[in-house]
């Protein structure tokens, strides 16, 4: 079939498996994965490779979870491939970690899928059924959080041992491949819930894109393609460098400023990519560090420190930048009274939070400042540490909870009781630099507004990609 021969060609092409490959096949049984499982099954013996499925049912779906994991043994059984289910109860997970549950269900299922790579011989691969548009979704979730390069390069058609073979694919490619082999695949529901972050880019922010060009998918994966590039370059050129500019002593790690000082800015940015991964903190990193810890490590004198995520502090030394884990700081803080006119200040986290006056057409001092009806905010007003139970109120009706939000948002654990709670007669009304909510908004109506500025003494704050 043109659709197996274009996945064969795609494989040659970025050299995603080679001859006598052993292959975990991720299968959900829906669409994508079950297309997925159906070329592998066709190239089998022309590539000799060694097939496992494997399932993993997340019990959030009730009976039709379980009816999945028949429909994937089944299948797995009639084509004579052996099958791995496992069954985890995500939201009880979720509810005891404080994660989302798409978050959860993801971590969870990559654990799963190493745990079978394991089990089936030392370079075994694990596939996975993404396609152009789940790419071309990705690419637009990095680009509204403001990623740099890594991100924009979106998902690799190899990554270490993920692969995803089915990457050149549209959707439509693969329902239209299903239909002519005869696969009837599963359907789960939750994906049309414009609920979790990637549903809404699905289902919302997408199609309105769409409608404005109709090949904005294409566009957006051109766009992986030609990120990825600079980013191999970028990791080429800081192969040659590292070992000049980085080195691990002592348990940690420093960095020769002068060394450091005499790359080209994209470069110093990728070196710094580089040591995040070597430290553990590449996930917990936003392109604001980046900026700061660019600066710091340029033009700080000695002595002085920079505050990082997960208790990490970087500190100047002569000729040298010191990375290494420093004491927890405290996240007690007092609420404080807020002012519209003039300063908070809030010592235990370094925040002082600036209010003026502002009036219809005036710009924001910065994206992530909030503007407030003045005459429509209760008293008392107040700025505090998150509490358990919190949540605001959404345009639409609804609410939201503190903590799902800051969860979708991907602040950091170790930062979330550092981000200013804003209430009016205990009424949220900002998160604070994260989300407003519909309470004291501005309308034609209003007669006194005043604009709200967070101003942090260091990269201790939640300032990042993720505010809106």
């Amino acid at each position: 079939m043109e659709f197996e021969s274009r996945a064969d060609a795609f494989v040659r092409r970025h050299e995603i498996f080679s001859v006598g490959s052993r292959i975990v096949v991720a299968c959900s049984g829906g669409p994508d994965s079950l297309a997925l499982a159906s070329v592998l099954l066709a190239l089998r013996d022309k590539w000799r490779l060694s097939l496992r499925i494997a399932h993993f049912e997340h019990g959030i779906r009730g009976a039709d979870s379980l009816t999945d994991a028949r429909f994937v043994q089944a299948f797995a059984e009639e084509h004579g491939v052996p099958c791995d289910v496992v069954r985890e109860d995500i939201p009880a997970y979720a509810a005891r970690e404080g994660l989302s549950l798409e978050t959860a269900a993801r971590a969870r299922r990559y654990a799963f899928l190493e745990n079978v790579a394991q089990a089936m011989g030392e370079n075994s691969l694990i596939a996975t059924g993404h396609h152009a548009g789940d790419q071309a979704e990705t690419v637009l979730m990095h680009l509204l959080r403001g990623s740099g390069v890594d991100g924009l390069a979106g998902m690799r058609p190899r990554r270490g041992n993920r692969i995803r073979p089915l990457l050149f694919a549209s959707r439509q490619d693969i329902l239209r491949y299903l239909e002519e082999t005869g696969l009837e695949p599963r359907w789960d529901e939750t994906n049309f819930q414009a609920d979790a972050a990637r549903n809404r880019v699905r289902l919302e922010i997408l199609p309105a894109l769409r409608r404005y060009s109709p090949s904005v998918d294409d566009a957006l994966c051109r766009l992986a393609d030609a990120e990825a590039e600079i980013v191999d370059f970028l990791e080429q050129s800081v192969d040659e460098v590292w070992e000049d500019v980085a080195e691990r002593r002592d348990g940690a790690f420093l960095l020769r400023r002068e060394a450091y000082r005499a790359q080209p800015a994209a470069v110093r940015k990728a070196l710094l990519r580089r040591l995040a991964e070597e430290i553990g903190l590449r996930q917990s990193l936003f392109h604001s560090h980046y900026e700061s810890l660019d600066e710091f490590c340029q033009c700080s004198e000695t002595g002085k420190r920079l505050a990082l995520p997960q208790n990490q502090i970087a500190e100047c030394r002569y000729d040298e930048v010191l990375f290494r884990k420093t004491a927890e700081a405290s996240q007690e803080w007092e609420e404080t009274n807020l002012s519209l006119s003039g300063s908070t200040r809030i010592e235990a986290i370094g925040l002082t939070i600036c209010a003026s006056p502002w009036k219809q057409g005036d710009e924001l001092p910065d994206v992530s400042a909030a503007v407030v009806d003045v005459d429509t905010l209760e008293q008392p007003l107040v700025v505090r540490k998150r509490r358990d139970g919190d949540s605001f109120r959404l345009e639409s009706g609804g609410r939201q909870k503190v903590k799902d939000l800051l969860i979708d948002k991907k602040v950091p654990r170790e930062f979330r009781d550092r981000v200013p709670i804003f209430s009016a007669g205990g009424e949220i009304f900002w998160v604070g630099g994260i989300r407003r909510a519909a309470i004291a908004l501005v309308t034609n109506d209003t007669k006194r507004a005043a604009a709200l500025r967070l101003v942090w003494d260091d990269t201790r704050h939640t300032k990042g990609e993720n505010r809106t």
